[in-house]
């Protein structure tokens, strides 16, 4: 037997959609479909331009709107964003909901702040009154303030 080398000249493109990867080299397609992992891979995914900041706020206001009183803690915030973010990391959490109180001590610490909450000592939060709900009828919810 007898060997003789070659090369071949080979041109192609890879496209990769949600659910998909295509192959395409010369004139010949090949499609791979891909499953979604559904493990966690420590990373939360809050949605297109979302942030952690975002889910703080999110389960203050709902906190707000289902007691009717303006008052809490970091730990009943942290339990109710759990139920939307069931990986969600606790220290993480916490140290966005203290850079959300201008007022608390440890504020100054963190470089990206937000103004959603005033600290009331012992560990008791309150949501600033331009981002409690108000009812308005028929027309469902809107943001109270300017």
């Amino acid at each position: 037997m007898k060997e003789i080398p070659f090369s071949l000249a080979i041109s192609g493109v890879v496209k990769v959609y949600e659910e998909s990867i295509v192959i395409t080299v010369n004139r010949t397609e090949t499609v791979v479909r891909v499953e979604l992992e559904t493990k966690s891979r420590g990373r939360i995914s809050f949605g297109e331009g979302r942030n952690m900041f975002d889910s703080v706020l999110e389960a203050a206001m709902a906190i707000v709107s289902e007691s009717g009183a303006n008052r809490f803690t970091a730990a009943e915030l942290y339990h109710k964003a759990l139920e939307r973010y069931p990986d969600l990391k606790r220290n993480s959490f916490a140290g966005h909901v203290i850079a959300s109180a201008p007022d608390h001590p440890s504020h100054q610490h963190f470089g990206v702040k937000r103004d959603y909450f005033s600290y009331r000592r012992n560990g008791w939060y309150r949501l600033n009154a331009r981002y409690i709900q108000e009812e308005t009828g028929s027309l469902g919810t809107t943001l109270h303030g300017r």
